[in-house]
């Protein structure tokens, strides 16, 4: 177990990357994402705001799109990357089909690096009701030039591929000993030596994390993130 300062993990912007993040609410998940998501560099950014209020902070000059989203806008500036905010209708019949075409937008066309922020990844990813595009956003994430930050309170109900097919997993406070089981044996850590470790990782205050790097088969232990 590595403790270590933000700014890690740091991101390397030439691969395309999934990170996942899970915790109650208000343990910190999505104040992670958002600074992730803030900082990466050189890239088009875009929140699928499936609840109204996933704000990457006006600095950002987001461009705000609402309706039926198949095709992000071109850029203002060819040289400057561009954020864009698509906010969700609930209410409209055809909620859940909206969603993954807007993570259709972001896959195609192939060659445009894009990130996406999804702060309800259970809306996006269901389990056994997994749209197209957010399928193939998992499955051949790396053929595309599509990176993507997950978050939700839980992995259950969520495809187990979002949090399988992720580089890294950042747990928070995620007391369901279930879920605890589902993520020690998506990422191949025992069960019991993630669940001490989470549980070390608790007692050193709120909105501290443990996050698990795929490539290096390894934990870390984070302090809370930093707002901008």
């Amino acid at each position: 177990m590595t403790e270590t300062p933000w700014p890690y993990p740091l991101v390397d912007p030439s691969a395309n990357q999934i990170f996942a993040y899970f915790g109650r609410k208000g343990s910190g998940k999505s104040v992670a994402a958002r600074e992730h998501f803030r900082a990466w560099p050189d890239t088009d950014r875009l929140v699928i705001d499936i609840n109204g209020d996933a704000d990457p902070g006006d600095d950002l000059n987001a461009i705000v799109l609402r309706g039926p989203l198949v095709q992000l806008p071109p850029r203002r500036d060819s040289r400057v990357p561009e954020t864009f905010r698509w906010i969700a209708d609930p209410k409209a019949p055809s909620f859940h089909e909206d969603i993954d075409k807007a993570i259709g937008a972001a896959l195609f066309p192939r060659d445009r690096k894009v990130l996406i922020w999804i702060d309800e990844a259970g809306e996006a990813f269901p389990a056994n009701r997994t749209g197209p595009n957010a399928r193939l956003l998992l499955h051949q994430s790396r053929h595309f030039a599509t990176s993507a930050l997950l978050c939700g309170p839980r992995p259950k109900g969520l495809d187990p591929l979002a949090y399988a097919q992720a580089d890294r997993v950042t747990m928070f406070d995620v007391p369901s000993p279930l879920d605890r089981q589902r993520l020690a044996e998506t990422i191949g850590i025992p069960a019991a030596k993630l669940s001490t470790v989470m549980d070390e990782t608790k007692r050193k205050g709120d909105h501290w994390s443990t996050m698990y790097h795929a490539n290096e088969h390894r934990l870390y232990r984070l302090p809370p993130f930093q707002l901008t």
